[in-house]
């Protein structure tokens, strides 16, 4: 028997058990989770990569440096002698004195965390708000715009959008069986995660399911 009628069997077997389980495929009903308002408040927004750390042993020094550096210029000492009474390097005395703040120097080539993403960050904010929340497409979206890093920073960004600001989504249409069926023979890496999500679900619920899954994942 060539591929193709393998295949097919295959398809028909698997749409059978589907077919005998289709009353679990819809989602159960239940109380669905409050909505947190996207962005109303900027301070709940999930720290970025490329935002200064408050926090930490390097952080606090800076802070601490950036601090004794600016009052002792206010008490009209140079970089020479401030460097000698707090025993830092003159350029690096030189370098906190010109940053009007501590932040300056928590952002970029001190500390690493400057991140390709930043630029892209305010449409992906605005998608989210559209509820846009698939972070496959959203790796496409920015890409399209100019993104040019790994589509793991993004999925990263985007898990920390959905903790800080979960979707209250409306109740999905029950999946056909032709659905959930295709879902099952087809390559996990050709979903969407959406589609990967609900499958997961079902197959939960389904524990019959989640064995042909299985073996069709063997088989293949």
């Amino acid at each position: 028997m060539d591929r193709w009628h393998i295949s097919k069997n295959l398809v028909e077997a698997v749409e059978k058990t589907v077919i005998q389980h289709r009353a679990l495929l819809r989602e159960p009903e239940g109380t669905p989770p409050l909505r947190a308002e996207p962005f109303e408040n900027p301070a709940l927004m999930p720290r970025s990569l490329d935002e200064p750390r408050q926090s930490g042993r390097l952080s606090d020094r800076v802070r601490e440096q950036h601090s004794a550096v600016h009052a002792l210029l206010d008490e009209g000492l140079g970089l020479r002698p401030i460097a000698r009474r707090l025993g830092l390097a003159r350029n690096t005395v030189r370098r906190l004195a010109n940053a009007a703040t501590a932040d300056e120097l928590l952002v970029g080539r001190w500390t690493g965390r400057t991140s390709i993403l930043g630029p892209y960050r305010p449409y992906l904010h605005q998608r989210w708000a559209e509820d846009c929340t698939v972070a496959r497409r959203l790796f496409e979206e920015v890409r399209e715009r100019g993104y040019p890093g790994g589509e793991s920073v993004v999925k990263k960004y985007v898990q920390r959008l959905r903790k800080a600001f979960p979707h209250d989504d409306p109740p999905r249409k029950a999946p056909s069986v032709r659905d959930v069926t295709s879902w099952i023979t087809r390559r996990p890496d050709r979903l969407t995660d959406d589609r990967a999500q609900q499958l997961k679900q079902i197959l939960a619920r389904c524990p019959a399911l989640g064995r042909t899954a299985e073996h069709v994942r063997l088989f293949a």
